[in-house]
């Protein structure tokens, strides 16, 4: 975790958000810079094996990483600068698609009370506390339940798994792979939001998706194949391997596998 984000520098950052807070009240704008969150981009990159934590396309191949709000801070300002609020996006997602954008079917959380002014004293050190969320502090389940309420039509990648709500759909005419619902209300919800917010059934998308398939399918025929032990160990290895967190379009892989009955990915 960058020092930045951690006691006591957050309590540094919390006066900063305040002042940009009161500042945007005089201005009628709110004005953030991206200075404060580039010291988190490592991390996130590294927590997203490389890939868009939403496409899961490299970010070599779609484009450079950026450090994504996952709810804006348009609208959660409070949060510009929390560090559990950010993930690692390609910039198609992030800047192309997204933007501002963030459905929700439940109730728009509440931001915290601010006085008319700037306090001093006690009075504003009562205000930064509530302003600071200390990813250090808190684990997942009081992540999620901070904000039930709002029942988020996007699933956040780190707090809600994705892999239950969406399957995979191959159009071998095309060459595409279609990103489908798994069914149910949240999977209907969550494939509306991934398409329009996200654009993960764009063109460019299905086919890179298409391509990684083709050859983790063409891996999985040669296991129907007669093969000496040793090459089919390989290729198993291999099959497993392409399932792990660092690879394009794991998650792709991992529902073929399973579709399949294929061996999983390796343990991290």
């Amino acid at each position: 975790m960058p020092k930045s984000f951690q006691p006591p520098k957050l309590a540094v950052t919390a006066g900063k958000l305040a002042e940009i807070y009161y500042a945007g009240l005089l201005s009628g704008k709110m004005e953030f810079s991206s200075n404060a969150w580039k010291p988190a981009k490592g991390r996130l990159k590294d927590d997203a094996g490389g890939k868009c934590a939403y496409c899961e396309a490299s970010t070599a191949i779609v484009a450079h990483g950026d450090v994504e709000h996952f709810r804006p801070k348009s609208v959660y300002w409070w949060l510009a600068f929390a560090f559990d609020n950010y993930l690692f996006s390609c910039q198609i997602c992030n800047q192309s698609y997204k933007g501002d954008r963030f459905p929700i079917s439940g109730l728009l959380a509440g931001a915290p009370a601010m006085p008319p002014a700037l306090p001093a004293g006690q009075d504003l050190d009562d205000i930064l506390e509530a302003l600071i969320l200390d990813a250090t502090a808190v684990d997942d389940d009081h992540l999620k339940a901070l904000w039930d309420d709002e029942r988020a039509d996007l699933p956040h990648p780190y707090l809600e798994d994705p892999e239950p709500l969406f399957r995979y759909e191959p159009d071998d005419g095309n060459q595409e792979i279609w990103l489908r619902s798994a069914g149910g209300d949240r999977a209907d919800r969550a494939l509306s939001a991934v398409e329009t917010v996200l654009g993960l059934n764009r063109e460019e998308l299905r086919r890179q998706r298409y391509n990684d398939y083709r050859t983790f399918a063409l891996l999985r025929t040669m296991t129907l194949t007669p093969l000496n032990p040793s090459t089919r160990q390989q290729v198993v290895n291999e099959l497993r391997i392409q399932q792990g967190r660092t690879q394009p379009f794991a998650g792709m892989k991992r529902f073929f596998a399973k579709s399949w009955a294929l061996p999983g990915p390796y343990s991290p």
